[in-house]
């Protein structure tokens, strides 16, 4: 059971680059904007339409909240740690004084992993490096961040490419750690814990029983990247009533109480009765929401283990996930 489908590696959809084709498509890659064209909204709450906006038809998201960060699509054990323990975003806004008054054209900025306390604070400068040609160079200020370095490239409105250095002190002359991607607009697959709470409140409907027949993988939601499928399941009417039968149990996240989900804890997921209630909602004809808000559900208790899912709201905990239509 595939994470996330597979499309061509392209300036569009970077994020689908592996290594090798991120770092060639970062050196072929020309910045198109200055460093002004980073800075993102002043309010970091969600504001639809106006620094958020989903759109039903391509299944994509923007979010001008900040640029969400997006390493290498490689799934291997080096990645992983990376992707589920330092997924990211960077966030940027104007020089301003105590009064808010714009002081410079300086452009201030953090970079903030989702699952820690970190904002490191940078400044974005643009620079013209021989060799390099423009760029965008991201200095960072305090220790021990400042023994990094970042190259930005602008290559349109809602996409960035970066390379991340080893500080040698000069721009462009460190040491490569690896490449990256910075977007503001990505799809549903990427979706944010933010993202599925405000689309299941405002943006979904209830799901109707012949809408949900058919085969589907349920994913957690964590900010930093969506799990591969943990569950495929095939929902089907039995009498009146919708029923599921389990086709296929996944792994759990890395540091769960268990490697995976027995049938028996599968079902107690109540999924076609959750449909049926509408705490499962439809964001589309092959996407659909829910929210666990039940700390005493098995895959609640699993998952307390594995940073980045369970998270805590006004209302008490709770564990995202979408299930995606297979079939």
């Amino acid at each position: 059971m595939n994470s996330i489908p597979s499309l061509p590696c392209t300036s569009q959809h970077p994020m689908h680059c592996t290594r090798e084709e991120m770092a060639r498509l970062y050196k072929k890659s020309r910045s198109q904007f200055p460093a002004q064209a980073l800075i993102n909204s002043p309010h970091l709450e969600i504001m639809d339409n106006v620094n958020w906006a989903f759109d039903p038809s391509g299944m994509t998201i923007w979010n001008d909240r900040y640029w969400k960060g997006f390493y290498a699509a490689d799934y291997d054990f080096a990645n992983i740690i990376l992707m589920y323990g330092f997924g990211f975003y960077k966030r940027f806004w104007p020089d301003k004084d105590d009064k808010g008054q714009i002081r410079s054209q300086k452009v201030k900025g953090e970079t903030h992993p989702f699952n820690t306390s970190i904002h490191a604070a940078n400044q974005a400068t643009d620079m013209d490096l021989p060799e390099r040609g423009k760029v965008i160079y991201i200095k960072y200020s305090d220790f021990p961040f400042n023994n990094f370095d970042d190259l930005l490239k602008i290559v349109d409105r809602d996409t960035v490419l970066g390379e991340a250095f080893v500080s040698l002190r000069s721009p462009g002359r460190g040491i490569s750690v690896f490449h990256f991607v910075l977007s503001r607009r990505y799809s549903t697959d990427f979706m944010t814990q933010a993202d599925c709470r405000f689309i299941f409140q405002f943006k979904s409907k209830e799901v109707a029983a012949e809408d949900a027949l058919g085969v589907w993988d349920l994913k957690l939601v964590s900010n930093a990247a969506h799990t591969p499928p943990i569950l495929r399941l095939e929902f089907f009417r039995q009498e009146s009533h919708l029923s599921s039968r389990i086709i296929q149990i996944g792994n759990l996240p890395d540091a769960s109480q268990i490697r995976s989900l027995s049938e028996k804890q599968a079902h107690s997921l109540h999924l076609p009765e959750k449909i049926e209630s509408g705490f499962i909602r439809a964001a589309g004809k092959d996407l659909m929401l829910g929210i666990l808000e039940e700390p005493d559900n098995p895959l609640f208790q699993a998952i307390l283990g594995s940073r980045g899912f369970v998270t805590r709201s006004k209302e008490g905990l709770m564990l995202p996930y979408v299930l995606k239509r297979v079939k």
